[in-house]
Parts: C-alpha cells; sequence; structure tokens
C-alpha cells in the first residue's frame, strides 16, 4: 500500500504541481485520521452524528482550496533514447512525408501498461539501433492531461483510450500494433521493407 500512496503522490504531482501533491497528501492523511478518530468514537459510544459532521465539515473545507493549488505544470518533454518529437497532426504529416517509417506512440503518466511497455520495449538499446538503421521517425503522443487533439485522433482510430502504437511503413497506411510491445517486435518491425 506504501508504494501505491507513492505513486499516487507522484502522480498528483506530475497532474497538478508540487503544491497540489502537497493538498493530496494532507487531504489523505485527514481523510485517515478522521477515519480513525471516528472509529475510535464509534467504541466509545461518542456521539457519531458529530464526528461524521465534523469530518464532512473538513472534507468540504479540502474540496474548496483544492482548486486554488491545483496548477497545470507545463508540459515538458522528455528526451528518450529515440528522441521521440511530440505529436501532432502537422508532426505526422511532416514525419510521413519524409518517405521514412514512423513509429507513433500514446501514452500517460497515469497508464502502467504504457510505462511497461515504454521501459521493457521502447527505451531500449535494441529498439535505438533498429530503428536508426531503418530511418523510423518517432512521434510521442503524452496524453496524461488528456489534450483535445490526440483525444480526436486516438477517437478517430477507435480508441478509448492509451495505449496506442501505430507504423506507419514508408508510403503506407498506419498499421495498428499490440498493446503489448517487445524490443524484438519492434526491431523486427523496422526491419522490414514494406
Amino acid at each position: 500500500m506504501g508504494l501505491t500512496a507513492v505513486a499516487l503522490l507522484w502522480l498528483a504531482y506530475r497532474l497538478g504541481g508540487m503544491n497540489f501533491a502537497w493538498l493530496s497528501a494532507f487531504a489523505a492523511l485527514s481523510l485517515l485520521s478522521g477515519l480513525r478518530h471516528y472509529g475510535k468514537g464509534q467504541q466509545a459510544g461518542a456521539g457519531k452524528v458529530l464526528q461524521l459532521a465534523i469530518l464532512l465539515a473538513l472534507y468540504a473545507v479540502i474540496l474548496v482550496i483544492a482548486p486554488s493549488y491545483y496548477t497545470k505544470p507545463a508540459q515538458v518533454t522528455e528526451q528518450g533514447m529515440l528522441n521521440a518529437q511530440p505529436f501532432s497532426d502537422a508532426a505526422l504529416a511532416k514525419a510521413r512525408a519524409s518517405g521514412k517509417p514512423v513509429f507513433l506512440y500514446f501514452t500517460a503518466d497515469w497508464c502502467l501498461t504504457c510505462k511497461v511497455n515504454e521501459s521493457a520495449a521502447i527505451e531500449r538499446e535494441e529498439t535505438r539501433k533498429a530503428f536508426a538503421k531503418a530511418g523510423v521517425k518517432v512521434l510521442k503522443g503524452d496524453w496524461t492531461r488528456r489534450q483535445p487533439a490526440i483525444t480526436r485522433f486516438l477517437t478517430a482510430h477507435g480508441a478509448a483510450g492509451v495505449p496506442l502504437y501505430l507504423w506507419y511503413p514508408a508510403g503506407g497506411d498506419a498499421e495498428v500494433l499490440p498493446q503489448v510491445l517487445t524490443a524484438g517486435g519492434l526491431a523486427a518491425r523496422a526491419a522490414q521493407k514494406d
């Protein structure tokens, strides 16, 4: 449970900034403390209605304060081994016009499958070498904050969410890749002459 709490705190930081992460941690600890106090009150036969009212009032205050602590952090593009460029319709059109294969993937910080695929298959030396040899252009769509342009693109390709992995052979139409990737599978795909 501790690792889950740390992961949720990290996600709150990525979504709303440091102040939002601290407020989220405070809210969680307050809830735990309030529930513990409420449980002890039940055992002692104390006024349950008063305790519940105090707990609900505390959370009402937190809900009113929380939006003021939420700030959208600047979109940071983290460069990985593949030097993926940020997705946009214009970037995709430019990459496809280059006459090279294009690997387009959509991810989000809260998507466990995405993070496992990035670690196990995408951000690997074997994949980097194969993509460099084939001249593969790599684009990455970060859907952590559900950007409307990415949502429209996902919907147009029949995806309800992430991950979505697309392979565009040189001059060809998109092929949807499986949701679970391997470095060997990506390297073999890059080596194919479409």
